[in-house]
């Protein structure tokens, strides 16, 4: 089976590492709808038939591979598809949102953040700098509490109660500052005024120094997808500066729903 130029090269750079094995594999399955036999996925990988029978077997367990048992043929399972699909929706969101948060760091000069919930945990897939000379250590992909962040707390905001309570049941309300709210009864009454308010504060309860606001994005049947916030250290972003720009991080969030939703 040929593969493009690009998935080619992708190939044979992942080859150089020997933990890249199972994407290698993955690679070569997604390069077609069909099922693919070990002759067919040993031509693309180079890896032994050995190897493709363990590493096939712990992705088949994992969901990420499916398997035709007459044919004894793979392709790609329904937890590839999802990855791909949470991928998809990631690009859609950061395109989306691209002019508002352009627009919020012109106004602010502060740094914009667009952050998802992933799993119990929420996550940056987008960010724009500050203008000014310090900006903030947060980067594309880290992983940031729910529970005392402002994106993270109106991500909490809007899942329905079961999820909550699961949630505040399996996960510990550290206090990482004198500012953290630890207290499940405080918290759920934090989360309460955000729904009312449509927006959130994050006043030095994950990092000392830093107070960040957020507004919510929503999809077209009112669930939230996103959030879209500023942040910035403290000493120039005081609280009483943080909440002048509610207003436009609301708007931010209405503006990138209703450019969803169309």
């Amino acid at each position: 089976m040929m593969l493009s130029k690009q998935q080619q090269e992708l190939q044979n750079k992942l080859s150089s590492y020997s933990s890249m094995k199972v994407l290698q594999i993955l690679l070569a399955l997604s390069a077609t709808n069909k099922y693919m036999g070990i002759s067919e996925i040993t031509e693309i990988t180079g890896l032994s038939g050995s190897t493709l029978h363990r590493i096939l077997q712990e992705l088949l367990e994992c969901g990420f591979v499916t398997k035709d048992e007459q044919q004894k043929k793979y392709r790609i399972g329904f937890e590839s598809m999802a990855l791909a699909e949470h991928m998809k929706a990631a690009n859609y969101l950061l395109e989306a949102a691209k002019d508002e948060m352009h627009r919020l760091n012109e106004i602010t000069k502060e740094t914009v953040n667009l952050i998802v919930r992933d799993g119990y945990q929420a996550a940056y897939i987008g960010k724009m700098e500050a203008k000014n000379q310090i900006a903030m250590r947060s980067k594309i992909g880290w992983k940031i509490p729910l529970y005392c962040t402002s994106g993270g707390k109106l991500l909490l905001a809007y899942q329905d109660e079961k999820w909550l309570e699961n949630y505040l049941n399996s996960t510990p309300l550290e206090k990482h500052t004198d500012y953290t709210i630890v207290d499940k009864a405080a918290l759920m009454q934090e989360l309460v005024n955000i729904r009312k308010e449509n927006f959130a504060i994050d006043n030095q309860e994950h990092n000392p120094d830093v107070i960040c606001i957020a507004a919510p994005i929503f999809s077209d049947n009112h669930e939230i997808l996103a959030t879209i916030g500023v942040a910035a250290p403290n000493y120039r972003f005081s609280l009483e500066k943080a909440l002048s720009y509610k207003e436009a991080v609301i708007n931010a969030g209405n503006a990138v729903s209703e450019k969803i939703a169309k």
